[in-house]
């Protein structure tokens, strides 16, 4: 189960010379005068609308846009944003950089000169709240800080942070004279070390582009986030934490590129976050590849009992029965991509007994009675938990599929009966007919943001008490952002991915445009705010009463599970979503809500399917192109009114009826089946 020390140290050691050298000579090869120019203003990215959303750069080096502040004698701020020279006199003089949105990598400093000996020291910050001569804390532990980094400067030199002080996630870069006379600074650089098998960080396997601006933000923003949480195995978070600062040289899992929790910390795989993180990477770049070594990471760690860890490598910690559940939920969607037979056989025992484990717990009353109480920002209770048994009744229910593609008919059946039986479990003793949501345990009086959510995205409420729970959630916001009476009132912020994909789910034009204005309202409140990183969403927030937005330098600002809104966009808003399994089937259903446009992309293993529709003086626009191979399903939105639908002109709903097969309708949406290739499909008022 535990990898072999001496090893990992070996590998970990030839990567600490290979990035430092990589990053050396990124501040060599770019010219001095370059800056690197805020994301959401630059259109170098390419001549297509929405590349000037990209937070992503296109080189690997990145260089500070600003100087944020400064203290004690500082010489020409700026002149090193320029490859000049900026001068600092005197203990404790300091100038803190601003590279315009949250990065990570690897630091260079180039100094033209120094009067003797001096140190320099070098301190990372995502928030401007924490702007100072220590850096946020990463590492856990008793301290609240993680100290600075030390060069050592005497003359004309140069300095490359050491790799196992890469610093995954931060803004500010404060550089200060802790002892000597003076420096003069002319160069500072990053190496990127995010996403490691992307040749051009910025060119993205697919988009999306709407009416709204806001939006466009938030889908680039969470592709960005996503893409900061997706590192190589080998740079990890040591744990236990070192005596003083920190050591990103962790061996945390297989392959060459994984997805972790936290560009900043924790960077370790915690299969909870997988939930968000794999439907979100696979929506912005269609990496799938990152989603299976995380996940097989988590099932090369399973006990003997069938347990499945809480935490991966080096964190190595269980106990957690709903996050035990989150790593074969997650597997469906990874197998639901890309349809990897050879990966899904390779971890079908583990799955299986991974099930028998979760189902030994089950009560006298059908529900799963967890004893395993770890959780996502809180311990739970032990007893009938909402989001243990949703998740359990989605990794029984897509179980059954799984079972089938291995070819076990029996066991197959005996998943989808349980799954049944469980469904029945839970609507009779945790769903709240007057509430209109599921209670948090059976005889709780809360009624949670993370269970009822799961329940409607997942599919286990019907529409109509999916459509009741959607109207509950919205009950919890306040004027900032959704809410987790589950969690003590607090902003939901995993949790508040969940419910944004749920409002979706639950369909109708009133849930849909709740789905919008919650994305607008709790994730532009994060994108915008002064004290963010103007790029990146959070792991958690509190409420303004409480006096502190962040209230720890441990808060991660580029947390994966907060992205719930890139998948929401492009799967409900846009519409294009995976149906069947490995890219040979799909929907394109778009939730239009107030919205007058919106086009994207998703990639299958068959390739690529576009589309874009538009909504003007009450009609429906739309094109459709796929590969050869898949097979669409369009969905024309009716907007409460008789509907004539055209496919390529044809007309195959008359307002009442179908004129061709495979079309039909429930009232929302006119469905036309079958499609294939190109096509342009329109909607009328009849």
């Amino acid at each position: 189960m535990h990898h072999n020390v001496a090893r990992r140290r070996r590998a970990a050691s030839a990567l600490v010379v290979s990035l430092s050298a990589l990053a050396a000579a990124s501040l060599a090869a770019a010219p001095a005068g370059t800056a690197q120019a805020a994301p959401a203003k630059n259109a170098s990215h390419g001549s297509r609308p929405w590349d000037r959303y990209n937070f992503s750069p296109s080189s690997r080096t990145v260089r500070p846009v600003a100087v944020f502040s400064t203290t004690g004698t500082v010489g020409d701020p700026s002149a090193v944003l320029k490859g000049r020279k900026t001068t600092l006199t005197g203990a404790g003089s300091s100038v803190t950089l601003d590279f315009g949105k949250e990065i990570g990598g690897l630091t260079t400093l180039h100094f033209a000169r120094s009067s003797g000996t001096a140190k320099v020291g070098l301190a990372f910050n995502e928030s401007s709240e924490y702007v100072g001569t220590t850096s946020d804390a990463s590492t856990g532990g008793p301290r609240s800080r993680d100290g600075a980094l030390i060069a050592d400067v005497d003359g004309a030199t140069a300095y490359t942070t050491p790799a196992r002080y890469l610093r995954g996630g931060f803004r500010y870069l404060t550089v200060f004279l802790a002892e000597g006379e003076r420096v003069d600074l002319d160069g500072v650089s990053l190496y990127f070390t995010a996403a490691p098998e992307m040749k051009d960080p910025a060119k993205y396997a697919n988009y999306f582009y709407s009416s709204d601006d806001l939006l466009n933000r938030i889908w680039y923003a969470g592709a960005y986030t996503v893409q900061l949480n997706t590192i190589s195995p080998k740079t990890g978070r040591i744990w236990e934490a070192p005596a003083a600062l920190w050591d990103n040289t962790g061996a945390v899992g297989s392959g060459d590129t994984i997805l972790v929790d936290g560009a900043k910390r924790d960077r370790t795989v915690w299969p909870g976050d997988l939930g968000i993180e794999i439907p979100a990477a696979y929506a912005a770049f269609d990496d799938t590849e990152s989603a299976r070594n995380a996940l097989t990471t988590v099932y090369d760690h399973q006990h003997d009992t069938g347990e499945l860890p809480y935490a991966g490598p080096e964190l190595n910690k269980y106990g957690s029965d709903t996050y035990h559940l989150w790593t074969l939920a997650a597997s469906w969607d990874y197998y639901r991509y890309t349809g990897d037979r050879r990966w899904l056989s390779g971890v079908w025992d583990r799955y299986a007994k991974a099930v028998d484990y979760s189902t030994a717990k089950l009560s006298s009353k059908g529900l799963l009675s967890i004893t395993g109480t770890s959780d996502s920002v809180r311990i739970l209770a032990k007893g009938e938990n909402l989001i243990a048994n949703v998740l359990l009744w989605r990794v029984l229910d897509k179980g059954a599929e799984l079972a089938k593609v291995q070819g076990d008919t029996a066991l197959a059946k005996s998943y989808a009966d349980r799954a049944g039986a469980l469904r029945t479990a839970i609507d009779a003793n945790l769903w709240d007919e007057t509430a209109g949501a599921y209670r948090f345990y059976p005889d709780s009086a809360i009624h949670p943001q993370d269970g009822d959510a799961l329940a409607v995205w997942y599919g286990l409420a019907d529409t109509a008490k999916a459509r009741c729970i959607s109207t509950s959630l919205k009950g919890n916001w306040n004027e900032i952002t959704s809410t987790a009476p589950e969690n003590k009132g607090n902003p939901g912020v995993f949790s508040g991915s969940m419910e944004v994909n749920a409002h979706f789910a639950a369909g109708g034009r009133a849930a849909d445009q709740t789905g919008v204005d919650l994305i607008r309202r709790q994730w532009g409140y994060m994108l915008n705010h002064p004290q963010g990183t103007g790029s990146t969403f959070w792991e958690s927030f509190r409420n303004p009463s409480d006096g502190c937005v962040f209230c720890s330098t441990y808060v991660s600002l580029a947390h994966a599970w907060a992205t719930g809104p890139t998948p929401a966009l492009t799967f409900s808003v846009l519409g294009l979503n995976p149906s069947g399994v490995g890219g040979r089937s799909f929907d394109f259903v778009p939730h239009t809500a107030d919205l007058t446009f919106a086009q994207g992309r998703i990639t299958t293993p068959l390739g690529a399917v576009e589309a874009s529709w538009k909504v003007a003086k009450g009609r429906y626009q739309a094109r459709l192109s796929a590969p050869r191979g898949a097979e669409g399903r369009a969905g024309v939105p009716t907007f409460g009114v008789r509907t004539k639908v055209r496919v390529d002109g044809r007309l195959v709903w008359d307002g009442t009826r179908a004129r061709a097969r495979g079309v039909h309708a429930d009232g929302e949406y006119v469905y036309v089946e079958g499609l294939r290739g190109d096509h342009t499909i329109t909607g009328d008022r009849a």
